[in-house]
């Protein structure tokens, strides 16, 4: 009864509250560390995007609306040349989330009975329509889902992604492997393993493993994340790693890598070395973007400062160490337009760029500061919104990412300004985020 209450009050903070904040940090017996990063992989996978997009709605929406919004209807599809359709239209093509353009029977999608469902945010003007086909009953995932994945496999890997890959199961791998190799040199005796939190599976294979190697704690930690939220650990990937656990092991969940020196110098020195490149004389506006986020109230609003202040602070100290004339602005990729923030109380990425354009900034540099290696949101769907300040970007030009082992770097200009943004600190700027993971779990291993 008590912890019912407990739960109602304290809401999506239930975790934060009780699962973190207050848990005691001394490892017991043999330890096992979890090193877990989201999971997005390198090749196109439907169960990932119907994972993350499934737990979304699932998080933001009433209980009493998850049958109705979550519904399976039948087969979703969407026209790869027209995926961001507000509109019905004549369809040239449709693909569904496994990337077929025919059903079972070999038949192309667009020569089938097929009926246009509207975004189901309507004001949203991100939101897009879709195709239903029926005939062969239920398609195996959320419509909402689906939609997601045939967007994702017909338009971002059929025509967006040149390499027909992304980045982040490669750039993530290296800071396991390297912090996982740091880690067993300090401490041999601890089992270490490496998990995809939108996968549950995995989640549970790795804690598996630990307790049949005799772990009686498992120390986990989100290396993806520089500020921890409760919509991606403390209400949905710690509360999957205790009900996997189920008892079995104390669970101990390290803090955040924000909180370590080593993560923020990743970014300043992304800072330092863009920087290095421009001219004195210049006048630069440096954009510290981060994703965003739609909830009222949120833990990474109350973790955020922790990390963000004393980023801020080197930042500002690279600035001044550059030497020329410059200003610093914090902005959202997400969740800071006209549809989520009427109000505008936050600052979208898309108008610190038209900020510097507008003001005649020679430069304006963006490091996004909530992502240390490259996913489908930074090289598209956030793309999409705020490199749209600059009148050169087409949304439909191909993004080419070549090698990995160098950050993207993305330019545009217009007018006077150029636009720089600089990429994720992987490569030369991985060692960081591994020595930020090696010392962050360290403070547990070392209690």
């Amino acid at each position: 009864m008590l912890e019912g209450m407990k739960r109602w009050r304290l809401g999506k903070q239930y975790g934060y509250e009780t699962l973190f904040k207050n848990q005691d940090r001394r490892p017991v017996g043999k330890t096992g560390v979890i090193l877990a990063d989201m999971g997005m992989p390198e090749d196109y996978e439907p169960e990932f995007y119907v994972n993350y997009i499934h737990h979304v709605f699932h998080y933001m929406l009433p209980p009493f609306l998850h049958n109705v919004v979550l519904a399976d209807r039948g087969i979703a599809l969407v026209d790869p040349q027209h995926p961001l359709a507000r509109e019905p239209f004549d369809p040239k093509q449709l693909v569904d989330m496994h990337g077929s353009f025919t059903n079972r029977e070999g038949r192309p999608y667009v020569e089938c009975d097929v009926s246009w469902r509207p975004p189901g945010m309507k004001k949203n003007p991100w939101d897009n329509g879709y195709f239903l086909y029926k005939d062969e009953g239920k398609g195996g995932a959320p419509d909402i889902c689906q939609k997601t994945g045939a967007k994702v496999v017909g338009w971002y890997y059929g025509h967006l992604l040149p390499e027909q890959k992304v980045a982040w199961a490669y750039q993530c791998g290296l800071v396991y492997q390297e912090a996982a190799a740091a880690l067993k040199r300090r401490f041999p005796q601890a089992e270490v393993r490496h998990a995809r939190y939108v996968y549950e599976d995995s989640i549970r294979q790795a804690v598996e493993e630990l307790l049949a190697a005799g772990c009686e704690t498992i120390v986990y930690q989100c290396f993806c994340n520089p500020v921890y939220s409760d919509f991606e650990e403390y209400a949905f990937a710690l509360p999957l790693v205790h009900r996997c656990v189920n008892g079995r092991a104390k669970v101990i969940c390290t803090d955040q890598l924000g909180n370590q020196p080593a993560m923020r110098e990743a970014y300043v020195q992304v800072i330092r070395d863009q920087m290095a490149q421009l001219p004195r004389t210049a006048r630069v506006l440096l954009i510290l973007s981060k994703h965003g986020h739609p909830f009222k109230k949120e833990t990474q609003d109350v973790r955020g400062p922790e990390y963000r202040e004393p980023l801020e602070a080197a930042a500002r100290q690279a600035m001044a160490d550059w030497g020329g004339t410059w200003d610093l602005v914090w902005s959202n990729d997400e969740y800071a337009d006209a549809y989520w923030d009427p109000k505008h109380t936050k600052v979208e990425t898309h108008a610190a760029y038209r900020k510097a354009i507008e003001e005649r900034y020679d430069y304006a540099l963006e490091v996004p500061t909530d992502f240390m290696a490259e996913n489908t949101d930074l090289m598209i769907f956030h793309a999409m919104k705020k490199f749209d300040a600059f009148a050169e970007y087409d949304l439909n030009a191909p993004v080419p990412y070549p090698d990995w082992d160098r950050p993207l770097v993305r330019t545009f200009h217009e007018g006077k300004t150029t636009g720089i943004y600089a990429g994720c600190p992987v490569g030369p700027y991985r060692r960081y985020v591994v020595e930020a993971v090696e010392a962050s779990v360290s403070e547990i291993l070392t209690a």
